[in-house]
């Protein structure tokens, strides 16, 4: 598309293609591709267009630099979170160093796809990974309108399951796990700086929705964004140390 601000820019400036791209050190006919098409130069040229036309970045081609980032900041996109090959999952709890964090409803295709993952979660904590699992209260109203929203049953009993396949890795220095009454918004994985996003469609199951793989680092900004709701949702939550907990025997099948 035709960048009309940068043709404006150029007019108030009084230089035309040719004379741009003399003062820029380009061909004009990359000038031309900046103009007609909405190509973004390189950011040496976005600096030299910006001082030769004496005008600001941000007002010829945006917040150019933070979408660049952002860019950088997405590694993969997956169309469907049962289309992550099961090996990648493995090999991710296999390379943790520093952290495992989990939010989610249930998660129950990991524990599925996962050799033996309880095993897995004391092993990293033993190796001083922090491990935190924040899942839902089966209890909670927020596990009940998801359950109604997909359709179905069983999702407080399929929660049930995986606190039950967890609980040998309860207690375990390191390991948190808690149960939180929050609706979920994207069910999040986190590895060290490696954050898999589930995105969530009203009315479809988890694993037929898009996953996103970011990268966390200084420049990133949804990776940070994720993580702080994670933490909102974490502080807010209720530790968990032994399931079935003993108030709620019996409740949950």
């Amino acid at each position: 598309m035709r960048n009309q601000r940068l043709v404006a820019a150029m007019s108030q400036a009084g230089l035309s293609q040719v004379r741009l791209a003399a003062a820029v050190g380009v061909d004009p006919k990359t000038v031309e591709r900046w103009v007609a098409q909405g190509r973004t130069p390189h950011p040496r040229h976005r600096v030299a267009v910006s001082d030769a036309l004496g005008c600001d970045v941000a007002a010829l081609w945006g917040d150019v630099d933070r979408a660049e980032a952002a860019a950088q900041e997405i590694v993969g996109v997956y169309p469907a979170r049962r289309a992550v090959p099961s090996g990648t999952w493995r090999a991710f709890l296999a390379g943790v160093e520093q952290r495992f964090e989990l939010h989610a409803f249930a998660a129950t295709f990991l524990p599925d796809q996962t050799l033996d993952l309880t095993t897995e979660i004391v092993t990293m904590a033993a190796r001083g990974v922090q491990v935190r699992l924040l899942l839902g209260d089966p209890e909670g109203d927020a596990v009940a309108v998801r359950t109604q929203e997909e359709g179905g049953t069983g999702l407080a009993g399929r929660i049930a399951l995986v606190l039950a396949y967890l609980a040998p890795a309860l207690g375990t220095p390191g390991v948190e796990v808690r149960l939180h009454d929050r609706t979920l918004y994207a069910t999040t994985f986190r590895f060290d700086d490696d954050l898999l996003v589930n995105t969530h469609v009203w009315g479809s199951p988890a694993g037929a929705n898009p996953l996103l793989h970011l990268k966390d680092g200084p420049e990133a900004s949804m990776a940070p964004a994720y993580q702080a709701g994670f933490e909102r949702v974490w502080s807010g939550a209720k530790p968990l140390e032994a399931w079935p907990r003993t108030e709620d025997s019996g409740k949950v099948a």
